[in-house]
Formats: C-alpha cells, structure tokens, sequence
C-alpha cells in the first residue's frame, strides 16, 4: 500500500512540472519577466529530479560495464582452464615417456651385462585368471621366438614362452600354477623346484618352493634365485625372499616365497635367446638313420 502511493506521489509531482513547463514555455513565447522568474523557480524545483535521473543512468551504466567486465573475466578464466589442462596432460605425456625411458634404459643395460643374447619386447595385455597367469608380448615368430624361452625383466625371472604367433607371444608367468622353474636359496644353496599357487587369493604376490629336504638350510629373508637346472632358466635370476618355512614332522618343507617381482606391474621384459641350457638336457641328437 505504501509502494502504491509513493507511485502516485511520483506521478501527480511529474504531472506538475510537466504542467510547469507548459507555462514556462507560453510565458517565454510572450517574453514577460513573469516568464524568467517562473523559468529560475522551475529549474531550482527541477534540479534535484535531473541530478538523481544523471544519477541512475549512470549507475545503470556501471552495472551493464561490470557484467560486461565479469563476463571477459569468465571467459578467460575458461580459456586459462582449458590451456592449464592441456598443458598438465602435455607433462604427464613427457613423465609417462621419461619414466618408459628409465625403464627400458634399465633393461638395455641388464641386457648388455647379464643377458647379451635377448630382445626386448613390450607388454601388450595380460590374462590373469584362477585357471592361468599369462602376458602377451608383442614379439614372435618374425623375430626369432620359439617356445619354452626363458622371460625376465629388470628384477628377476617373469616366466617362459608357451605359444608364439608371427608377431606376438604368450609367456605364462611363474604365479601361474602350471608353471615350474628349478630354484636355488642363494645363501644355503639348497634346491627346489618353484611353483606358482593358482587358485590361492595371494597367488600373485606368492610363490611356493617346494621339495626342499626337511633338514636343508632355509630361514626366512633368504634370497631365492633360478639354479638354471630345469633347462630353461639360466642360473641366477631373482625369484623371490623366504616369508615363512614350515617344518612338517616328515616330508620335505614348505617354504612360501614373496616375488621378486610384481608381475602385473610388468611392462617391458626380455626375451633370452640362448637356449643352450634346454639343448643340453635334450640329449644328443644323432644324425637320421642312427640309434
């Protein structure tokens, strides 16, 4: 009700001046000094309505230049956005590439000291099931791969070779419960054959040595090594530490290895081409027509 009748108020007052500068105007059309002294009065009564009208189109003026001020600042704050975006995934490219460097600059250098005879190869996907534990390498037939290779990467034994395609490969890991590697504890010398647990939930991050003599040297924190007596593996590789031994009243122990490697992290490997260990335990081959 109060608003109403303000409204009314700014009505009837614009009604009056306007009504004033009718007079005003007859008045300087007959040029009395009526007419002046009526034109002073109507500017004094008016002046305070024309500076708050300067007043508001002014401010309106401010508001429309700060909106128009907030909407530049959005907009380059989005493009600024967008710029740091592309240049956090542009670094994490360039992290990606110089870490992928460090580990293959490893791998070279383990090559040219401990296994001169290999290739390189990339992981390409792995299957990691209860049944079985496999990578596939992007290496094969093209580049001179054959079954039962030995695998390793920066670290220690990765596996073996179990199918070769003309451009990829199938390595069976040594968590995967069919496999097998001959296994030394480094410190005891004493042997065992190294198998992975399959269906266990830590299948992955153990391994079992087992047909270890029950009265052998074998203490938790021994290092386990490849004894390179299977054919495959050559002696030395990294397999994994002793976490537990149990002595069974008769039988040989159980003993659980942690890997020396965490084979699902694995990305690069080397593929060992000397064989000589395998061709040794074939046995001779005699010429075709020969006992």
């Amino acid at each position: 009700m109060a608003a109403l009748n303000t409204s009314r108020q700014n009505v009837i007052i614009l009604i009056a001046l306007l009504f004033l500068q009718l007079l005003l105007m007859a008045s300087s059309a007959r040029g009395t000094n009526a007419s002046k002294r009526l034109e002073g009065w109507l500017n004094r009564l008016s002046s305070p309505v024309v500076v708050v009208a300067d007043w508001g189109s002014g401010a309106v003026a401010d508001a429309f230049s700060s909106m128009s001020d907030l909407i530049d600042a959005h907009r380059r704050n989005a493009a600024l956005a967008t710029e740091v975006g592309d240049l956090r995934s542009e670094v994490e490219g360039y992290r990606e590439a110089y870490l992928e460097n460090e580990r293959l600059r490893r791998l070279l250098g383990m090559r040219d000291h401990l296994a001169p005879v290999s290739i390189a190869a990339s992981v390409v996907t792995s299957v990691v099931s209860e049944q079985e534990q496999m990578i596939v390498i992007d290496r094969g037939l093209s580049d001179g791969l054959r079954t039962d290779l030995p695998v390793v990467a920066w670290g220690g034994a990765v596996g073996r070779v179990v199918s070769v395609g003309p451009g990829h490969a199938k390595v069976r890991l040594l968590s995967d419960p069919n496999s097998g590697v001959a296994g030394l504890v480094q410190r005891s010398r004493a042997q065992g054959m190294i198998f992975g647990l399959g269906r266990h939930p830590l299948a992955l991050r153990s391994l079992d040595l087992r047909y270890v003599p029950r009265f052998s040297d074998v203490a938790v924190g021994d290092r386990v090594v490849t004894s390179g007596l299977d054919g495959i593996f050559p002696r030395g590789f990294a397999v994994g530490r002793v976490i537990s031994v149990v002595e069974p009243p008769d039988g040989s122990q159980i003993i659980r290895l942690a890997p020396q490697l965490n084979y699902a992290a694995v990305e690069e490997v080397l593929v060992l081409l000397d064989g000589r260990g395998a061709e040794l335990l074939a046995g001779p081959q005699f010429p075709q027509g020969r006992p």
